[in-house]
C-alpha cells in the first residue's frame, strides 16, 4: 500500500524580516506566482521569523559562531519556509496568527523537541494558527514548514475526512508515519527545497500549480499515513468507474499540461485511497504511472506514425508533457524496447 503512495509523489515575502540578516539573493518566477528569498544568519535572533509570519524568541543555548540559512518562498498563497543552523536553540513564540503552518525536520545532528513531543527527521507538527510554540533545537538542525489558510488545506485534503474535519487544524499535533514513509518525504521536500534555492523552478502557471500541489501532498501524505487507521475508507465508486473518469478528465486537458493527485481527487470528489486502490484493482498500476503511459503511448503514435509531419523527439515528448527529457527516455526505452529516436527513424524509412 505504501508503494501506491509513494507513485503520485513525483513529486508572505520576507520583507518584516529583521535588517540585520543579510540577502543572498530574491528571484522571480512565473510573474507574481512564485517568489524566492534566502537570506544567510549571522546570529540566533535571525531565526525571529523562522517561518512565514512567524514571531518568535530566539536563544542560542550553546557556544560558537552562529551559522546558516533562510529561504522563504510564495507560491501562490502557499509560503514555504526553508531554515539551517547551528548550534543548539531554544524559541518559543507564535508561529503565525492567522494561518496553519505544518512543519518537518529533515535533519538533525541532536535531539528537537516540541512542547513535550520529541520530533526526528521526517516527523511532521502542526502549529494551529495563533497557538503559541516552544521548542528546544540541538546540533545542526534542517527544517521545511508550510504555512496556509484552513481553507486551502480542506481543498487539498478533498474525501480524507480526518483532514477535513476543521477541528484537526486546530489542534497540536505530532504526526509520525512509518519508516518508509518518513523517508521518502524527507527526501522529496528536501529536492523541492533545492530547486527553490537553486533557481531551477516551474515556467508556468500549471507547473508552478504542480509544484505547489506536490509540496503540500508531501506533507499530507506523511499525516494520512498515520492516520490510516483511525479513518477507514468507505466509497460507493466502482473501481472501473473512476478510471474511466480519470481518462475523460485527462482527455480534456491540453496534453502537455501536468496533473496531480490531489487535483484528480479534488475533480472527482474521491479519497486518494480510493482513487489507488480503483487503479489497482482494475488495470494493476496506480494512477499517475497509468497517466503517464498514456502520455508515453501518445509521443509514441506521433513518432511511428509516418505519415504525420516531421517532429522532433524532443518537441513530441514535450507536447506530451514531459520536461525531463532524461527520464522520458527511460521510461520510452522500458516500455517499448527502443530509443524513441529509433522509433522516429523507423517510422521515416517508411514513409
Amino acid at each position: 500500500m505504501l508503494r501506491n503512495v509513494f507513485d503520485y509523489i513525483v513529486n508572505r515575502t520576507t520583507d518584516s524580516l529583521s535588517d540585520a540578516v543579510h540577502s543572498q539573493g530574491a528571484k522571480s518566477h512565473a510573474g507574481s506566482l512564485l517568489n524566492v528569498h534566502t537570506r544567510m544568519l549571522r546570529n540566533a535572533e535571525d531565526l525571529r521569523e523562522a517561518t512565514c509570519g512567524a514571531d518568535l524568541k530566539v536563544v542560542q543555548l550553546a557556544s560558537g559562531c552562529f551559522e546558516g540559512q533562510l529561504t522563504h518562498a510564495r507560491i501562490g498563497t502557499l509560503s514555504v519556509s526553508a531554515g539551517d543552523f547551528y548550534p543548539d536553540i531554544r524559541a518559543r513564540g507564535v508561529m503565525n496568527p492567522d494561518l496553519v503552518t505544518i512543519g518537518m525536520m529533515i535533519e538533525s545532528s541532536g535531539e528537537v523537541m516540541q512542547w513535550d513531543y520529541d520530533v526526528v527527521p521526517g516527523d511532521i507538527v502542526v502549529f494551529p494558527r495563533g497557538v503559541e510554540q516552544e521548542g528546544r533545537f540541538t546540533g545542526r538542525s534542517r527544517y521545511v514548514t508550510l504555512t496556509l489558510g484552513e481553507e486551502d488545506l480542506a481543498l487539498y485534503s478533498t474525501g480524507e475526512r480526518a483532514l477535513q474535519d476543521p477541528e484537526f487544524w486546530t489542534s497540536i499535533h505530532r504526526c509520525r508515519p512509518s519508516s518508509s514513509v518518513r523517508n521518502f518525504i524527507q527526501c522529496e521536500i528536501a529536492r523541492k527545497v533545492a530547486q527553490l534555492r537553486e533557481g531551477e523552478l516551474p515556467a508556468s502557471p500549471e507547473a508552478t500549480d504542480y509544484f505547489r500541489r506536490s509540496l503540500i501532498e508531501a506533507f499530507v501524505v506523511g499525516i494520512l499515513d498515520e492516520q490510516a487507521s483511525l479513518y477507514p475508507v468507505r466509497t460507493r465508486h466502482i473501481a472501473s468507474r473512476i478510471v474511466r473518469a480519470v481518462e475523460d478528465y485527462v482527455d480534456g486537458m491540453k496534453p502537455e499540461r501536468p496533473i496531480h493527485i490531489s487535483e484528480l481527487c479534488l475533480a472527482l470528489h474521491v479519497p486518494r485511497r480510493t482513487l489507488h486502490r480503483a487503479f489497482h484493482e482494475t488495470l494493476g498500476i496506480g494512477p499517475m504511472e497509468y497517466i503517464r503511459l498514456r502520455r508515453l503511448a501518445a509521443v509514441h503514435r506521433s513518432l511511428s506514425n509516418p505519415y504525420s509531419a516531421p517532429m522532433s523527439v524532443t518537441q513530441a515528448a514535450l507536447n506530451a508533457g514531459f520536461t525531463d527529457l532524461g527520464r522520458f527516455s527511460t521510461y520510452y526505452r522500458r516500455i517499448y524496447g527502443e530509443s524513441p529516436s529509433l522509433t522516429r527513424r523507423r517510422a521515416a524509412e517508411l514513409n
